[in-house]
This record gives C-alpha cells, sequence and structure tokens, in this order.
C-alpha cells in the first residue's frame, strides 16, 4: 500500500508540474486549461482545483475564483500542496485571515501533526492575532518540547503588551513571560543566544534594569556569541544610565572608546553621562573631583594620540568639540577654555586634518554655533590658505577641491554670504560653475556609481541661483529671472548627465521645475533616481501631488500607482521578515518589524495619495452617471466608518536629504515640519470627508428602492412614507455638517500665504491653495441640494418649491462666479519660455486642477439628483397620458432643468477657452521646437545651446499635457452634465 501511495503522489505532481510552470510563466490561462485537463481525469484533486482559482484570480475573474475556492475549502484539505495553494491565493486577495480559517480546520482534522500547527502558528503572525499565537505555540511545545515552541509563546505574550493599550493588561503579559523564561532558567534549560535576549527584551520593556544587569553578570551572558564584540558593554552603559548610575555608565563609555576610537556614540554618551554625573548631587557631596576635569584630560589625551600616530579615526579630535557643545548647552561656556582649550584652535586642527575628506563639513556643522563671530573672517582666511590652488587659482587635485568646497561651505553657513545682492549671488554661482568646468577633468577617471568631488560647486551655484531669483522677487533689472531658471536647469541636467549618480543634482532639479510648474520635465528626473520601496514614502513627496495639481494627470497616476503597489504589498512583504524571526531566533526585532508595518499603514502620504487616486478617478475620466457607480462600486470606500488612524498618522518624509548650507536660523526648523504636516492633515481630513460624501451620495442616489417608490406614486409626484434609504439620507447630512464644520475650523489657512521653508524643506501645503479658492462652499451647497430633493421626494420636505428654487440659484451664481474667476487663471499661465517666471505657473494650474475637480464632484451630486427626479418626470407624462386634465411637476424640476442647461453652457464656454488655450500653446510649442527656439539663449560658460533648448522643449511640452489633460477632464464633465437632462 506504501508502494501505491508514493506512486499516486508521483503521478499527482507530475500532473501539476505544467500548472505550476504556466503560473511561474505568467500564462494565467494556458494554466487554467490546464488546470481544466488534469480536472477532467481527477475531479477531486484540491491542488488542481486551488491552482485553477490561482489562475483565474490572475485573470481578474475574482467571482469564479472564490467559487472553487469555496467548494475546496467545505471539503478540509490537509495536504501541504492544496493548503500552500490556498496560502498564496488568499495572499493575493489581500485575505490572510482566511488562511487561518484553513489551517485551523486542517488541525481539527489533524490535531498531532506539528507541521499543520507551525503553518497556523504563522497564519496567526500574519495577521498579528497574537492571543491565538500563544494558545498554538503552546500546543506545539506539548505536542514537541522544543525550546523555539515555546519562546514563541513567550514572544506571542511580549507582543500583547507591546499592542496593549490597557497599561493593566500590558503588564500582567510582560508578568506571564517573565514567569515563562524565569522557569527555563531556574530549570537549566536555556540553550540559544536568542532567548538570553528575550529575556533581556522582557527585562528592558519592564524597565527591571537592576535585573538585567544581574543577567549580564550572571552565566547567561556567555551564550551571547553571535553579538558584535562591543554587544555586552552597551547594554551595560545603557542599564547603568537607565539607573542614574552616571559613575559606572561613563566609566564602561570610556573603556568603548578606548576599544574603538572612532565610534562617535560612545563619545556623545560619555560626555553626556559625565555631564550628568557632574550634575547629580551625590558628586558634590562626596567631594570627588570634577568629573569634567578628568573627561577633558582623557579626551585630550585621546586626540594627541591619535595625531601623534597619525591615524585616521576621526573620533578623538571631535570629541573635544562636542564637550565644549554639551557645556554651551548646559550655560556652563565659561568653563570651556579651561576644559577644552581655545575651540577655535581644535576646529581647525580637525579641518586642518580632514579637510580633504567630502565628509569633514558634515562632522563639524554642529559645533560651527560655538564659533564666535567677531573672529569667522579671520577663521575663515586660516581654512582658505589650507587649499592648494594651482597657478591659475583652481584646485589642483581632488583633496584640494575637498578642501576648497568645506572653505566655500563654511562660508555659507558663518553668514558672510547673508548680504549679497541678487547680482553678487549670481556673479558668485557663475564663479562655481566654472570651478566645476575647470576640476572636472579630475575625476574623469571615476565609474558612473560615483558622486564626483566637484557636483558640490554645481549644487552651491544652484542655491545661490535660487537665492538671487528668491529676493529679486522679479523687480530687479540686473538680473534675468525668466532665462536664469532656465539655465540653472540645463546646468543641472548637464551635472546629471556626468554624475549619473548624484541624487542631489536630481532633487534639485526636480525643485527647479516644479516651481515652473512643469511636473511633466519632473517626471524625467524622478524616474532617474529610480526611488524603490520605502523611498516612495519618505521621497514621494518631491512629486506627486504636485503632479497632481499641475494638471498632468498622467504622471500623477503613475506615481501614485506604483505607491499605492508598494503600500498594498506593505502587510504581505513585512509579514515575511516577521514569520523568519519566528523560525529562526531572531524574537527581538519582532516588536520593530512590526513597529515599522504600522509605521507605513499609518504613513499621512499614504493615505493622501490613497485619496487624491479616488477623487482623482472618480472626477477626471468619468463621463456618464452610470459609469460612476460601477466606479465607486469598486472602491473601497466606507462614508459610515472613517477608515483613518488620525491619532496614529506618521510623517515620514525625508526633509534632511536634502544638502544645505545655510546658518542655522535659516535652515529647516522641527515648527516648520510640524506645521507642514498639521497643513497636510487638515488637507487630507477635507479630501476624506468629500470622498465619503461622494461616496454616500452614489449609494443614495443608486437606490433602487427610492427610484421605484418615486415612479411607483399615483397619487402625486413625491413619495409619502418612510423613505428606504434613511440611513444613508442620515450619513449624508452627517457628512455635509462634517465637512462645514471641517471648513470652518481650517479658517486660518484660508485667504493667506503659506510660510516660505528653506529650500531643502517641502513644498507649500496645498491647502493654503484649495481653501482660497472657494471650492467647498459650493460642494456642501450642492450636497444640501441633494439632500433638500431626496426630502422632497420622499414628501418630508417643507416648503419645498420656495427653497428648492433659492438654493439652486445659490448654487448657480455660485458656480458662475467660480468659473468666471478661473479664467483668470488661466490667462496667467505662462507657457512660453520667454516670458515664464518661476512661481506663477504652479498656483495658477492647481487652480485649475481644483476647479476640474470641483466641478466633477458637482455633476456627481446633480447626477445623484437627476436619479430622484427622473421618474417624477417620467410619472407625470404617464399620468397626463390617462388624464384629461393635466398633471403639472413640480417646481424643482424645472427648476433643475434650468440650472443643468445653464451649467452645460457655463461648461460649454469654458471647455472652448480652455481648448482654445491647449491649441494656442500646442502650436507655439511645435513651431517653437521647429525653430529650435532660436528665440531663447539660456546657455551658460559650462553647457550648450542645444543643452538649454532641451530643457525649454521638456518644459513647454509639459504645459501642453497639462492643458490638454485638463481640456480633456472639463469636456468630459460637460458629457456627464449632458447626460443629466430631465
Amino acid at each position: 500500500m506504501a508502494g501505491r501511495s508514493h506512486v499516486d503522489d508521483s503521478v499527482i505532481e507530475r500532473r501539476l508540474r505544467p500548472i505550476y510552470e504556466w503560473l511561474d510563466t505568467g500564462n494565467n490561462k494556458k494554466a487554467v486549461q490546464e488546470a481544466e485537463k488534469v480536472l477532467r481525469k481527477q475531479p477531486n484533486l484540491h491542488c488542481a482545483r486551488v491552482l485553477k482559482g490561482l489562475a483565474l484570480l490572475r485573470v481578474s475573474r475574482r467571482e469564479e475564483c472564490e467559487a472553487v475556492i469555496s467548494s475546496v475549502i467545505k471539503e478540509s484539505p490537509t495536504d501541504e500542496a492544496t493548503l500552500q495553494a490556498l496560502t498564496i491565493c488568499f495572499r493575493e486577495m489581500h485575505q490572510p485571515d482566511q488562511i487561518c480559517k484553513v489551517y485551523e480546520m486542517a488541525v481539527k482534522s489533524e490535531p498531532s501533526n506539528e507541521e499543520l500547527l507551525s503553518h497556523l502558528f504563522m497564519a496567526y503572525v500574519r495577521i498579528g492575532d497574537y492571543k491565538n499565537q500563544q494558545q498554538t505555540a503552546m500546543k506545539l511545545y506539548k505536542l514537541k518540547p522544543k525550546n523555539p515552541y515555546y519562546f514563541w509563546a513567550v514572544m506571542s505574550h511580549v507582543m500583547q503588551a507591546h499592542k496593549s493599550a490597557d497599561p493593566k493588561g500590558k503588564k500582567v503579559s510582560l508578568l506571564l513571560a517573565e514567569r515563562m523564561v524565569d522557569k527555563f532558567v531556574k530549570e537549566g534549560k536555556i540553550e540559544a543566544e536568542a532567548e538570553v535576549l528575550t529575556y533581556l527584551h522582557i527585562l528592558e520593556t519592564q524597565e527591571k534594569y537592576t535585573e538585567a544587569l544581574a543577567v549580564l553578570d550572571g552565566p547567561l551572558a556567555k551564550k551571547v556569541i553571535h553579538q558584535p564584540q562591543n554587544f555586552l558593554s552597551l547594554k551595560r552603559a545603557t542599564y547603568h544610565a537607565k539607573l542614574c548610575q552616571w559613575e559606572a555608565a561613563a566609566a564602561v563609555n570610556k573603556t568603548l572608546i578606548k576599544e574603538e576610537p572612532d565610534n562617535w556614540q560612545h563619545y556623545v554618551e560619555y560626555i553626556r553621562t559625565t555631564m550628568e554625573l557632574k550634575q547629580s548631587v551625590a558628586a558634590i557631596e562626596n567631594g570627588t573631583e570634577d568629573p569634567l576635569v578628568e573627561a577633558a584630560s582623557f579626551l585630550e589625551d585621546m586626540k594627541q594620540k591619535t595625531l601623534v600616530e597619525k591615524t585616521k579615526n576621526r573620533g578623538p579630535l571631535l570629541g573635544l568639540m562636542q564637550l565644549a557643545l554639551v557645556l554651551e548647552q548646559k550655560g556652563l561656556s565659561q568653563q570651556t577654555k579651561e576644559l577644552c582649550g581655545d575651540f577655535m584652535e581644535i576646529l581647525y586642527q580637525y579641518i586642518q586634518a580632514y579637510g580633504d575628506k567630502m565628509c569633514c563639513y558634515g562632522d563639524i556643522v554642529n559645533f560651527l554655533p560655538l564659533v564666535p563671530k567677531d573672529q569667522i573672517s579671520h577663521f575663515l582666511e586660516r581654512i582658505q590658505k589650507l587649499v592648494n590652488f594651482n597657478e591659475d587659482g583652481v584646485p589642483a587635485n581632488i583633496e584640494a577641491i575637498h578642501r576648497n568646497l568645506c572653505w566655500l561651505q563654511l562660508r555659507r553657513a558663518l553668514g558672510e554670504q547673508a548680504n549679497l545682492t541678487p547680482y553678487q549671488h549670481v556673479e558668485f554661482s557663475e564663479s562655481l560653475v566654472k570651478l566645476y568646468q575647470e576640476t572636472l577633468h579630475l575625476s574623469s577617471n571615476m565609474v558612473d556609481t560615483d558622486i564626483r568631488p566637484g557636483d558640490a560647486y554645481l549644487i552651491l551655484a544652484a542655491h545661490s541661483f535660487i537665492k538671487a531669483m528668491q529676493e529679486c522677487e522679479g523687480n530687479s533689472d540686473d538680473i534675468d529671472m525668466k532665462h536664469l531658471v532656465f539655465k540653472v536647469a540645463s546646468i543641472l541636467e548637464h551635472g546629471i548627465e556626468k554624475s549619473k549618480a548624484n541624487f542631489q543634482l536630481k532633487l534639485l532639479l526636480i525643485k527647479i521645475y516644479n516651481m515652473l510648474g512643469a511636473t511633466g520635465a519632473s517626471q524625467t528626473v524622478y524616474d532617474k533616481c529610480d526611488l524603490k520601496h520605502i523611498q516612495l514614502d519618505t521621497l514621494g513627496h518631491v512629486l506627486a501631488l504636485q503632479a497632481l495639481d499641475s494638471g498632468n494627470y498622467t504622471v500623477a497616476a503613475d506615481i501614485m500607482s506604483s505607491t499605492l503597489k508598494f503600500f498594498m504589498a506593505n502587510y504581505k512583504d513585512t509579514s515575511d521578515p516577521l514569520i523568519s524571526s519566528y523560525k529562526y531566533g531572531s524574537l527581538t526585532r519582532i516588536p520593530e518589524f512590526v513597529d515599522f508595518r504600522e509605521r507605513l499603514n499609518n504613513s499621512l502620504h499614504f493615505a493622501s495619495v490613497a485619496a487624491e487616486q479616488m477623487l482623482l478617478d472618480i472626477t477626471i475620466d468619468i463621463t456618464s452617471h452610470s459609469q460612476l457607480v460601477e466606479t465607486v462600486r469598486q472602491m473601497d470606500i466606507d462614508p459610515i466608518m472613517d477608515k483613518i488612524n488620525w491619532k496614529e498618522l506618521c510623517d515620514n518624509r525625508d526633509l534632511r536629504v536634502m544638502n544645505s548650507w545655510e546658518p542655522r536660523d535659516k535652515c529647516l526648523q522641527e515648527k516648520d515640519i510640524k506645521i507642514s504636516t498639521a497643513a497636510d492633515i487638515t488637507m487630507l481630513r477635507l479630501r476624506n470627508v468629500i470622498l465619503r460624501l461622494v461616496g454616500v451620495a452614489t449609494k443614495l442616489g443608486h437606490s433602487k428602492a427610492a427610484s421605484e417608490q418615486a415612479s411607483a406614486n399615483k397619487e402625486n409626484s413625491c413619495v409619502n412614507g418612510e423613505a428606504t434609504a434613511s440611513t444613508d439620507t442620515m450619513h449624508l447630512a452627517d457628512l455635509t455638517t462634517q465637512l462645514e464644520e471641517e471648513y470652518k475650523e481650517s479658517s486660518t489657512y484660508r485667504n493667506c500665504k503659506p510660510p516660505q521653508l528653506p529650500l531643502q524643506g517641502p513644498d507649500p501645503s496645498r491647502v493654503y491653495l484649495f481653501l482660497s479658492g472657494g471650492y467647498i462652499p459650493i460642494l456642501v451647497k450642492h450636497a444640501q441640494i441633494l439632500q433638500h430633493i431626496h426630502s422632497t421626494v420622499q414628501g418630508s420636505a417643507g416648503d419645498s418649491e420656495n427653497s428648492s428654487g433659492v438654493m439652486i440659484k445659490e448654487c448657480r451664481e455660485q458656480v458662475e462666479e467660480l468659473v468666471t474667476s478661473h479664467l483668470h487663471h488661466m490667462e496667467a499661465l505662462q507657457t512660453s519660455c520667454l516670458e515664464i517666471v518661476p512661481g506663477v505657473n504652479p498656483p495658477a494650474l492647481a487652480h485649475l486642477h481644483h476647479l476640474a475637480q470641483t466641478l466633477g464632484i458637482v455633476a456627481i451630486l446633480l447626477g445623484c439628483c437627476f436619479v430622484f427626479l427622473k421618474p417624477i418626470k417620467a410619472g407625470v407624462a404617464k399620468k397626463n397620458k390617462k388624464r384629461k386634465e393635466p398633471v403639472t411637476l413640480p417646481d424643482v424640476v424645472p427648476q433643475f432643468t434650468s440650472y443643468v442647461g445653464a451649467l452645460t453652457s457655463l461648461l460649454q464656454k469654458f471647455e472652448k477657452t480652455l481648448a482654445e488655450k491647449y491649441k494656442l500653446v500646442k502650436k507655439s510649442t511645435e513651431e517653437n521646437i521647429k525653430k529650435n527656439y532660436s528665440s531663447v539663449n539660456v546657455s551658460s560658460s559650462l553647457t550648450s545651446p542645444e543643452e538649454g533648448r532641451t530643457v525649454c522643449e521638456k518644459v513647454e511640452q509639459s504645459y501642453v499635457k497639462s492643458l490638454e489633460r485638463l481640456s480633456f477632464s472639463i469636456g468630459n464633465k460637460l458629457k456627464y452634465v449632458l447626460s443629466l437632462k430631465l
């Protein structure tokens, strides 16, 4: 029998192999055909059925897939191949909870199967069901008493505490975990390093640092053999510091510095703990020697040793500077001279030793506030003398380039260029571009993946060019801003071509193009950045929403699509490391992975992009109400439950990634980031309510019961009795009120300019411009009309005829005023390279985009009104055929018809104007390309006229794309509104 079973398994495996191969190669239709072929021979072969379902899922036949899978699950399969196929299927359907149910059924059939129990445990890990994890782990341990299973249960208790919001529950879970490990310790069952580390983690979480120190002093510490050499010492220093045992902590950190003299963190902790020791009462009472004197002496010895031995260690030379900085922060600057010596000399020594390295400025930037203002000029003169120039005044080698750049960066950071005029900024930038060009040959032998040392010349130059543009504000006769911005762009394009790996140049160029509103040009640079995975969250803010606001919907859709794919795959992608952590014993990493997953799930950028993507889908390409209903049905919009966890929203933007050499007070501050984040959250709140409002309105308008009631009424044109969609009506009213309240609460952002942030900061928040356009009051008014018409249809509106006329009239006036005002924004657009001024086009394009979306939502709300009114008109028409005396329509019907007619005319006029603008710009761009931009000269000493023309073409083509998409969008609104004629 055993031999027969083996033969059967091999036959099944041979038959299934072609299905797997088709699935692996992506030919899912062939996989379906192959599965059906196998099922004709073996109709009850579970794995073949599931693989067929998986193939159906991948060809977008989800309902058929679910039917196939459901039939298999009912038969409670237990073979590994079928269960693994079901796991893959549910993962791709984003239903990890179903994997648990499949394995629960399998375990019920075979409760003593270790492998099935392990898979069930891992299924619970995927969904973070820590209680069931713990119970399953204990079943495994009882079945097979292995230490890993026991510690799976321990870690499940720890994770219950980690995610618990109840302090008492958290304390109980951690105590249980600690007792479980204590039991193993007493019985001498601890075997692996991971088990000791888990024990330390549990004690740390409970802040039991004395007990943790006892573990480090006991026999268990000998089991920690695979961690870095200083791991236990670092733990010891941390525990002593947590227990305020400053003398012991400082001693451990001192030893660590001796062992690893170039580990900067040891210096920071040593000086911090020494300062705490100095300020502690015990140190004063004991009459001991001033610990700062001892620390300064030790740091001086480390510095001298490094200078004598001429090692490459930077830490010892920075140690005394860190001590001086801490003294300044603690109000003890009068002791700096005594303890540290001449700070300026220490700083000079460091630059003398390491000024020829790219890292020099980054190492000393935090200490620059200690430089006395009256010594800045003399100090900079000394630094400049360290640069090795050739006879032409150009750095002679790579080391000289770094020294020269360090001097230039220090000049900027110490405020020596704060009072330059726009013209002087331009002159300075031109000199830097020239230096870049003259030193380019020194890095000619570097590979493409290396960043050229001279690239910083271009970045500094671009910063000064931008400074000139910001300060002259278009009023200076000294410089031509219109040409200057194109010159900067062409210089950066040239730099990127030479140094393909330099992301600083790319991010800066994206900023430049965004200042022009040319996000199509930005995309070409964005694509070169090759952002992947987590960078889509940390750096996605540089273009995703800017492309949307510029009306370049193709670019926006591409970026938002790839961003959302990353976030949607986050849960699956982070599940694998979690499972691996349990399998291979890295248990202390589990809380980090879980926190990382939650941080991504609660990303502000994720929530913003998701909301904007859905609003884009329902407002740009929709041309009829039936198309809208289908689109909204496929979306995961929950009008009732707000799915965004507002309290846990995380701003994951990396706003420090761009280089800046401005004085500290002019760099990006934490308060700037907080203001920007708060503004972005306000914008998200508004967009979220609008999206949910559209969702409930569509649901209400699509209610078949409401339509049937309206058409079935035989006494009058209004339906009597209770509304079947009363819940949706209530939610519509609630969301309309909520939108009004959010609008009132965001009044601080209305009719005011966004704060001017430093260059490396985020772009101005979108909320300022959005609220200044008057879009939300129009949406609120139309939502109220929908409520009123629905109440009229249900027969519950009082004085309906009068109030509906007033409301519709107000809507008509507001929309006419809005559209008319946006003709001004269209006229303000600068689309020729000869006239474009930075900062003019982005707000103009953004207003046109918000107008297009607002009109799209207006059309949707009117479409919902149309759904209610159409049966009324049809019912009246039928009655007029049967009765001798005509039945009159309620006034709301002709009022609505008149409004739709007026809106149609308004849209036709605006669409025509926009289309003409698009054709004009397109024609002008084509002519300029044909003439090779002969009338434009934005070349520089570095770039050729051809490179300048390429930039001009990119920018103008971007405007063509934006106007084309905006015109197309308005045309779709017109089609939608035309379909609403009663």
